[in-house]
C-alpha cells in the first residue's frame, strides 16, 4: 500500500519539482542584463519627440552664441582702429582755412613733431583734386604727459586748432583736409594710425539762408 502511494504521487511531484527548478534558472537574468531597457524604435513616440526638441534647442542655442560672438569680434576689431577715436571737420572763410580734430577721451594723438622715433605725428594737409596745397600750419607743443615709457611725451587731447592761409587761386576751387593720427591711450596702447579725410566747407556759403 505505501509502495503505491510512493509511485502514484511522491515521484510525480518530485519530478515536478526539478523540472520547475531547471526553467526558473534557466529563465533567470544574468547580472549584465538591464531589463528594463528597451531598443530605440520601441521608445513611446512623445519621448522620441522630446529628445528630438531638446536637440533643436541645443542647436538654436549654440548658433544664437555664434552670431553673438561674431558680433562681439565685429566690434572688437573696430575699436582698433585710430579713426575711430578722433574726429575731422574743416571749413573755409576766403584764404583762411580752419582744420579742427575732436579727440575722444580717454585717448589722445602724438604731437608734432612726435616725442620718441616710434610714435607717430600728427600730420595735417589741404588738397586740391588729389594735390598737396602748400600750406603753414603752426603745431601747438601739446600737453605733457607721462605713460611709463620713461620720459613725458607730448601729446594734443580734446581738441586741436590748425589754422591756415591759402593763396589767393585757391579761393574758389573744392579743398579736402587730410589728418594722418595715431591713438594712444594713457596706458600705453598705441592703435595702428588712420588717414582722416573731411571735405573743406565754405562757412560763408554754409550760413547763407
Amino acid at each position: 500500500m505505501n509502495k503505491n502511494i510512493v509511485i502514484r504521487w511522491l515521484l510525480p511531484l518530485a519530478s515536478a519539482v526539478v523540472v520547475g527548478g531547471v526553467f526558473l534558472f534557466w529563465q533567470w537574468p544574468a547580472p549584465g542584463d538591464t531589463p528594463n531597457a528597451q531598443p530605440a524604435g520601441d521608445m513611446p513616440a512623445s519621448t522620441r519627440g522630446d529628445s528630438n526638441e531638446d536637440i533643436v534647442d541645443l542647436y538654436s542655442q549654440s548658433e544664437a552664441l555664434t552670431k553673438q560672438a561674431e558680433i562681439d569680434n565685429s566690434a572688437q576689431t573696430r575699436q582698433m582702429s585710430s579713426s575711430d577715436h578722433v574726429e575731422l571737420n574743416a571749413s573755409r572763410e576766403g584764404d583762411i582755412v580752419r582744420i579742427e580734430l575732436e579727440i575722444k577721451t580717454p585717448w589722445h594723438i602724438n604731437a608734432n613733431p612726435a616725442s620718441l622715433d616710434f610714435l607717430i605725428p600728427t600730420e595735417v594737409e589741404v588738397m586740391a583734386n588729389g594735390v598737396r596745397l602748400p600750406a603753414n600750419l603752426s603745431y601747438p607743443a601739446g600737453d605733457e604727459i607721462d605713460v611709463g615709457l620713461g620720459d613725458p611725451i607730448r601729446v594734443y587731447t580734446g581738441q586741436l586748432e590748425l589754422i591756415t592761409n591759402l593763396a589767393a587761386r585757391d579761393n574758389d576751387r573744392p579743398l579736402k583736409a587730410q589728418a594722418r593720427v595715431q591713438a594712444c591711450n594713457d596706458s600705453g596702447l598705441c592703435l595702428p594710425p588712420s588717414t582722416l579725410s573731411a571735405s573743406v566747407v565754405d562757412s560763408a556759403q554754409s550760413s547763407l539762408p
